[in-house]
């Protein structure tokens, strides 16, 4: 499977029915409460290269609960508890600890955890269909944002692809699979067990 399924299936026939990349993104936001799947990503730099490519595995519930572990070519864990993010650098051997809401802002972890209205945060347009997918781009109304522009495509009223461009001309692309939705969660999920002897900064 090569769409993320943000829907559950009693609710397909009525998602099939957005007409925009804007309803289905408002369809994800009041139907979808969390999800699991695989991952890929690629950045590409400012001449439109790609610099990097990595995958793993990561998961979310809303509100504000998220983990992304990367697997390659890094070994990476990122985890949301509500309060605070936790990133744990294996090759470095070192957890950094930082406030959830001032690390997050407008980032695309806030974007799929959040509860709050999208309008709130960001300026939301349609862009049309390329491809047989509806795109819909988000602009962070902060400007001082890492991010100057998330794009969201939707094939089927299903998200596709998330686009990312950051204010200093890099884009990263990241797509799902395997995906599992709405699934039962055990909060322990979103706590960063620690290693021994590893250091910890900013707790």
């Amino acid at each position: 499977m090569r769409l993320l399924v943000l829907l559950l299936l009693s609710l397909a026939t009525q998602a099939a029915l957005a007409a925009s990349g804007r309803d289905a993104l408002e369809t994800f936001f009041n139907e979808t409460q969390g999800f699991s799947a695989r991952f890929s990503q690629t950045v590409y730099g400012d001449e439109g290269a790609p610099v990097q490519k990595s995958d793993g595995a990561m998961v979310l519930q809303r509100p504000g609960l998220f983990r992304w572990d990367y697997e390659t070519p890094f070994k990476q864990v990122i985890v949301g508890d509500g309060a605070k993010v936790w990133i744990y650098d294996e090759d470095l051997a070192q957890v950094t600890v930082r406030s959830q809401k001032e690390t997050l802002g407008s980032t695309p972890a806030q974007l799929l955890s959040t509860t709050a209205e999208l309008e709130e945060t960001f300026d939301i347009a349609d862009q049309g269909q390329t491809a047989g997918m509806d795109w819909v781009e988000l602009i962070p109304k902060d400007g001082d944002g890492v991010f100057a522009s998330i794009r969201l495509a939707f094939r089927a009223s299903q998200l596709a692809t998330m686009e990312l461009r950051d204010n200093l001309g890099h884009h990263t692309v990241l797509t799902f699979s395997n995906i599992k939705v709405n699934p039962q969660l055990d909060r322990a999920t979103f706590k960063l067990d620690i290693p021994k002897g590893v250091d910890v900064v900013g707790e």
